[in-house]
């Protein structure tokens, strides 16, 4: 039962983080989206 608990955590902090990042960040979206095309 923990580990669920702490896996809900645990994502609320990353989603939380990368919310973060965009809102301060705002070109840093559009070019995490051009490193994926590159990737594939």
């Amino acid at each position: 039962m923990f580990w669920i608990y702490w896996d809900t955590a645990w994502s609320l902090i990353i989603s939380g983080i990368w919310v973060a990042t965009i809102v301060s960040h705002p070109d840093a979206e559009f070019v995490e989206i051009q490193a994926a095309r590159q990737v594939k």
